[in-house]
């Protein structure tokens, strides 16, 4: 019988074997050369990647055709080397959405997000075909992000995320005596 333990140890052995004595940032860069990805990074100290932005080819020729809408999250829940994931994600006029690109960040510090801003703005082809609409949650630094790069376009905070951001201060203010309800 075969205990889930030995399939992740398999799973493990494998991926070490296809990736050879490169480090797991190595064979990331690796395979984002390989299969054409635009992508740009910051490097400190001793060849340390701290901040890494990377979109998929066609994710650019979308972004060029459908640039009038964007959605940018940032999420906070970092992975195993503490990096937060940006997202940016696009909106066609039939409502579908897709991935215009993605950024790890080593912190949500504005000139982070400025960096990662920029880089994003980069994949745009024109000047004037710019986003004209960016949403986002709450997030401030991300909200002076676009300001600063996206001077012309109208940031709009994300219906969902005040939604939640709502019930869940009136859960915590309905547990208090004497609360206030929003």
């Amino acid at each position: 019988m075969t205990t889930i333990k030995q399939i992740y140890n398999a799973r493990h052995a494998y991926r070490s074997s296809i990736r050879g004595s490169n480090t797991k940032m190595q064979q990331l860069m690796m395979l984002l050369d390989r299969d054409q990805y635009i992508h740009w990074h910051k490097v400190k100290d001793d060849n340390v990647i701290f901040d890494l932005f990377w979109s998929h080819p066609d994710a650019v020729k979308l972004t060029n055709s459908y640039n009038f809408v964007f959605l940018i999250d940032n999420t906070y829940k970092t992975n195993r080397y503490k990096l937060s994931l940006l997202d940016n994600v696009g909106v066609t006029p039939t409502g579908m959405t897709f991935s215009a690109g993605f950024a790890y960040l080593e912190g949500e510090h504005l000139n982070n997000v400025v960096w990662v801003l920029k880089r994003f703005q980069g994949l745009f082809m024109r000047a004037e075909a710019l986003p004209e609409v960016i949403v986002t949650d709450r997030d401030l630094s991300l909200m002076n992000a676009v300001k600063t790069v996206f001077l012309d376009a109208m940031n709009l905070l994300c219906r969902f995320h005040m939604d939640n951001n709502v019930k869940a201060k009136c859960k915590i203010l309905v547990g208090q005596k004497n609360a206030w309800i929003m």
